[in-house]
């Protein structure tokens, strides 16, 4: 069986190695390099890389700690999405690298995050925050200069309670989910996702080379119209390509026409 180290101090380990281990691969979890400075979700250290980036680094320096040959990276990030501004989104990217074979795959999962930032007036308005925290959210909150973080429902409010008993808070008050992976469930399953993705793409193999990672890589536009039979912009065919060898594959899709109302010309 191969190993693959995964260096975080969050707590993934437990959400990746079970999918991997289904494949033939171990993952040990090392958490002695601080994956902090590469930057926080509370900001008090700034994001300077990529989330590709990120779980790169991360993953190099995997191999760097232990000296085996495959390196393991998980990056999260938050914004973006189909609809910036109205729906949180949350993107996973786990990392694969392999020195020897000179591999890197990047595997993603992305989707709809629940949790939101809440400004509290008073302490009575915890009760806004009380339905996320029974989805397992855990909580950052600022008081004076000191962020606290990992703080549940009742964490929070004591924390809160106490401090404005002692006049160090000054309303209102910002309260933000702790986005770190152990605190945030949300997050841990499109980790589990990712982790999935990436089992995925271990598995599908280049017909000519026989390197992993042969999958879909774009989709080229082109789906006739059901009425007019002129192309619209929804995806015709599906690209599969290998890095390795530069083999290609284009497959058709599943539907062999599009809907009018996609349509510039039926439906402009």
């Amino acid at each position: 069986m191969a190993f693959a180290i995964l260096v975080t101090q969050h707590e993934k380990g437990k959400l990746i190695a079970p999918v991997l281990q289904e494949i033939g691969i171990r993952v040990v979890e090392n958490s002695s390099w601080d994956t902090d400075q590469l930057g926080t979700f509370a900001g008090e250290v700034e994001r300077r890389l990529t989330p590709h980036e990120c779980a790169l680094e991360k993953a190099k320096q995997a191999i760097k700690l232990t000296g085996l040959g495959i390196g393991l990276g998980s990056e999260g990030s938050f914004g973006g999405g189909p609809l910036p501004g109205v729906i949180n989104w949350n993107e996973e990217i786990l990392c694969f690298y392999q020195p020897e074979h000179e591999r890197v795959i990047y595997a993603r999962a992305s989707g709809a995050f629940p949790g939101k930032s809440f400004v509290l007036e008073q302490i009575s308005d915890l009760e806004h925050v009380e339905e996320l925290s029974n989805q397992g959210l855990h909580w950052i909150v600022k008081i004076n200069d000191e962020i606290l973080k990992g703080l549940n429902l009742a964490m929070l409010t004591e924390a809160l309670t106490i401090a404005d008993q002692h006049g160090l808070l000054t309303w209102p008050i910002k309260v933000e989910p702790d986005l770190r992976a152990m605190y945030c469930p949300p997050r841990q399953q499109m980790i589990k996702k990712a982790a999935e993705d990436l089992a995925r793409r271990l598995q599908a193999l280049c017909p000519e080379c026989s390197e992993p990672n042969f999958v879909v890589k774009h989709q080229e536009k082109g789906l006739p119209c059901e009425l007019c039979s002129l192309p619209t912009q929804l995806p015709s065919h599906e690209v599969l390509h290998c890095e390795a060898c530069e083999h290609t594959e284009k497959l058709g899709v599943a539907a062999t026409s599009a809907d009018s109302q996609h349509c510039q010309w039926c439906n402009p």
